[in-house]
């Protein structure tokens, strides 16, 4: 797929997770703006997955670890014929296959449930376990990766400090992470609460980082190719994204990078 192609789709997602906040007045459309380029391009060229078969054992499998970033989950799943525009028109609603943080259903591509921060992480880990679990005992056929996407706040809870050092211990190179870099919280930016160099941590945890600009294809689709060959550690990219990518105020000028744009809908940020 040609970057201009890879652009569009990102877009498409970007439009559409905008959209979803606005008509139910309510959500974070921040946050799925800035990691679409990444989910597009890990869904339409790397994760293994069969759409016509979604209980295929051995697909691989992704983990959402911020629940408020839905909106990019169910875009992207919509691009993959998981979800109609009618399911994405009732993000929010009572009843709704969408609801505001994905519940798990696996026949869209729902992976896991979740809500608490740093609970994807934990879950991913538990994942991979069971993976080579398996491939110890019935042999490589059955292997496949487990992708995951944390935010800031996710990074920040102590639950993924217990994750990444049981990931980093055991080797389990079949995970890769992926980190949305963006600097902003709810209302702040994360350097109002925090100071740290989430690479060295990871590092030291054993793992294999990577830092790149999480919205140039190229490089993105560079560190994921690094990362599935890694055979000895779990992956970190470090994708350093902005915030509301691509968000215009009425008068067209740029409205990205703004922490009002993380858990509102854009026409009230």
């Amino acid at each position: 797929m040609n970057n201009e192609t890879v652009k569009r789709a990102a877009d498409q997602i970007r439009i559409l997770s905008a959209a979803m906040v606005e008509k139910a007045k309510s959500g974070h459309p921040g946050g799925a703006m800035g990691g679409a380029d990444y989910i597009q391009i890990l869904f339409s060229e790397f994760l293994t997955f069969d759409p016509d078969d979604s209980g295929w054992k051995f697909r691989d499998r992704f983990f959402l670890d911020p629940g408020h970033m839905s909106p990019m989950l169910y875009s992207v799943l919509s691009l993959c014929g998981k979800y109609t525009m009618d399911d994405l028109k009732a993000f929010r609603q009572w009843g709704s296959v969408t609801p505001g943080h994905p519940e798990l259903d696996v026949n869209r591509g729902v992976e896991n449930t979740s809500g608490p921060l740093g609970q994807g992480h934990a879950m991913a880990v538990g994942a991979v376990i069971a993976a080579r679990f398996l491939e110890s005992r019935f042999g490589e056929w059955t292997a496949h990766k487990i992708y995951s996407f944390i935010s800031d706040g996710g990074i920040q809870e102590e639950i993924s400090q217990g994750a990444g050092r049981v990931a980093g211990f055991l080797g389990l190179s079949n995970l890769i992470l992926f980190y949305d870099s963006n600097d902003i919280q709810l209302s702040t930016s994360t350097s109002a609460v925090t100071r740290e160099d989430t690479a060295m941590k990871y590092q030291s945890w054993g793992w294999r980082t990577i830092t790149i600009n999480g919205h140039d294809a190229d490089e993105i689709r560079s560190a994921l190719l690094e990362a599935v060959t890694e055979r000895e550690r779990p992956v970190l990219i470090i994708g350093k994204t902005v915030m509301g990518k691509g968000c215009i105020n009425p008068a067209g000028e740029s409205f990205e990078g703004m922490s009002s744009t993380h858990g509102q809908p854009i026409s009230k940020a």
